[in-house]
């Protein structure tokens, strides 16, 4: 955990509200999970520092139901599904 003005915030908190926040804001098109990194406290502010996410993508639907661009965000970008 990390104290905070507003008191103490688990770090994996921090993390599922991002990824959180990426679905929202992406209008429930992207989904970034499988997130793993560091909480460099060094400098001014506490920064976490990402890394190897997976990101997966709601692509389009062609005529026949089947998703298009696949793998747009890497190989594990498996769509909604995934």
């Amino acid at each position: 955990s990390i104290d905070l003005a507003i008191g103490e915030v688990k770090l994996t908190d921090f993390v599922q509200a991002f990824s959180h926040w990426v679905y929202e804001i992406s209008s429930h098109k992207l989904l970034v999970c499988d997130l793993q990194g560091i909480l460099d406290l060094e400098g001014r502010r506490p920064v976490f520092r990402l890394t190897d996410p997976a990101i997966c993508s709601k692509g389009k639907r062609d005529q026949h139901g089947s998703s298009s661009k696949k793998h747009r965000y890497g190989k594990t970008d498996l769509g909604m599904g995934g």
